[in-house]
């Protein structure tokens, strides 16, 4: 259990730069990534070993490349916005390889063949709902699993305070650009029984591979965050 701790105070420093780190801009935000430099604001905040990413700027449309070799890293955009007014979030995403995980043993354990092994992910997409007190700060974690049935909710093995919606499942749809739309406020609800009473402090990409010890490859564009759903958006 020594990573589990060694994650959860990560997690929970994290969230205390996030609580006390000022932000202004305007909203909706949309990434397109078609600047090299796009990357540049975003922080990244390493778990174990860094996972590549790098902006590929195209003039039919730039994205967010992010290579995972047995590493866990994310990237984190500062944002603040009410997702009972500004509910929505978007995006694109690409999936070339998942992880390699172990297809035997329960899902929801500790042991070596369980849930800590298989939480691992080609492509996850963060909604974080930061508080002053880390033991009240939410996170919703979208995912695409190889595996888990599409709709599946879970909560981390690292925190209960964040929970896993699979968004996306299977091979299916591999190195095949996937558009994605999620009601925040509502996905919010759903995951954890009661309205949000708190700001959306920060949003974070990741691809992980650290512990099934294997490689993974996701790509990311299109993300549009803070925004109503009028007219079809």
């Amino acid at each position: 259990m020594r990573k589990v701790k060694i994650i959860y105070i990560l997690i929970a420093s994290l969230f205390a730069i996030l609580v006390y780190s000022s932000y202004a801009g305007d909203l909706p935000k949309w990434f397109l990534f078609n600047k090299e430099n796009s990357i540049n604001e975003w922080q990244e905040k390493v778990f174990k070993g860094k996972v590549l990413y790098a902006v590929e700027a195209r003039r039919e449309g730039g994205y967010l490349t992010a290579r995972s070799e047995e590493a866990c890293s994310g990237l984190f955009y500062r944002i603040s916005f009410d997702p009972a007014e500004l509910p929505m979030i978007s995006w694109q995403w690409k999936v070339k390889e998942f992880p390699k995980k172990v297809t035997e043993g329960p899902v929801f354990s500790d042991d070596k063949n369980g849930w800590i092994e298989k939480d691992d992910y080609a492509a996850r997409v963060y909604v974080i709902f930061p508080s002053l007190n880390f033991r009240r700060t939410r996170c919703i974690e979208y995912i695409w699993d190889q595996d888990l049935k599409e709709g599946t909710i879970m909560t981390s093995p690292y925190f209960k305070n964040i929970k896993l919606i699979v968004v996306e499942s299977g091979y299916r749809n591999i190195d095949t650009w996937v558009f994605e739309k999620r009601n925040i406020y509502q996905d919010y609800k759903d995951v954890f029984g009661k309205p949000p009473r708190s700001r959306v402090g920060a949003i974070a990409l990741m691809t992980d591979t650290d512990n099934t010890l294997s490689t993974a490859e996701a790509l990311y564009k299109d993300i549009k965050v803070g925004y109503k759903d009028e007219q079809g958006e």
